[in-house]
């Protein structure tokens, strides 16, 4: 996404918000999941529910590039979570 951001590809962006968007929902991980959804809507030049057009291709990469910000501290945040739940329901090697 970093790359996608940087060559300002809403188009790639949108892809790839759709496609994790779908990993993180079938993970369970609701926040990362809502916030792939945002870069999903905002690279198809929507606004972030969406529903409505945005046609300032700048304003939909500035608003990615502040959900991007957001999306990597929830994926920090989860997988601190299970490698620490992994860790505890792993059996300890003998």
């Amino acid at each position: 996404m970093d790359k996608a951001l940087e060559d300002g590809d809403l188009s790639e962006l949108s892809s790839l918000g759709h496609f994790l968007k779908g990993s993180s929902a079938t993970l369970g991980l609701t926040k990362v999941k809502e916030s792939c959804e945002k870069i999903q809507h905002y690279g198809q030049q929507k606004d972030e529910a969406g529903t409505t057009d945005e046609p300032d291709e700048k304003l939909c990469l500035s608003r990615i590039k502040e959900i991007l910000v957001t999306v990597k501290e929830e994926y920090e945040e989860v997988e601190k979570v299970l490698k620490k739940f992994y860790a505890t329901a792993t059996p300890a090697a003998t």
